[in-house]
């Protein structure tokens, strides 16, 4: 009578510990490392917001990516993210005209180099991503560098959410 629950109970455990799911998290890490040199390229005719969007980027993908930014000799991989288009969009005007709600649209281009059994291996991504944001100031329809900012971040993260899967894909 012992045995038949200790048969149940070793054979569920090893149902489950054999099914081999592993989350992308880690396969993200088998590719990417966790000690990256990353850099962000802006496109020269946005130069007023050149650094906005640097600085929102390299944000992005500190949080999203969870990695350690080190120097190019010490990288286990590189990551090269370069802005392709960044566009505000008009979404809803009030009844006066002035503009209420904004959606930016942003296009990344990635790309990656890692090292896999010791080869060199480059790939090269194109993310998109959104963000919808209100301007809540009557009589202007002018953003501020506070929402814009954040608009960049938010919709840059939303890019780097589809690299994520793409990354793990890799591993």
């Amino acid at each position: 009578m012992k045995k038949i629950p200790i048969f149940l109970i070793t054979s569920s455990i090893i149902i489950f510990l054999g099914c081999g799911y592993k989350p992308s998290a880690y396969y993200v890490d088998k590719v990417l490392g966790k000690r990256i040199y990353a850099t962000v390229k802006t496109v020269i005719q946005e130069p007023e917001n050149s650094l906005l969007i640097e600085d929102a980027l390299k944000e992005a993908l500190k949080t999203r990516l969870n990695v350690d930014f080190v120097s190019k000799k010490n990288a286990e991989s590189e990551l090269e993210i370069s802005l392709k288009k960044l566009k505000f969009r008009p979404l809803q005007h009030d009844e006066y005209g002035y503009v209420i709600l904004y959606r930016v649209e942003i296009t990344l281009k990635a790309k990656h180099k890692y090292y896999k059994n010791g080869v060199p291996k480059i790939s090269f991504y194109n993310l998109e991503g959104f963000y919808e944001f209100p301007i809540s100031s009557q009589k202007s329809s002018s953003i501020s560098l506070s929402l814009k900012f954040d608009a960049i971040k938010y919709s840059a993260l939303k890019a780097l959410d589809t690299l994520i899967p793409k990354l793990a894909l890799k591993g």
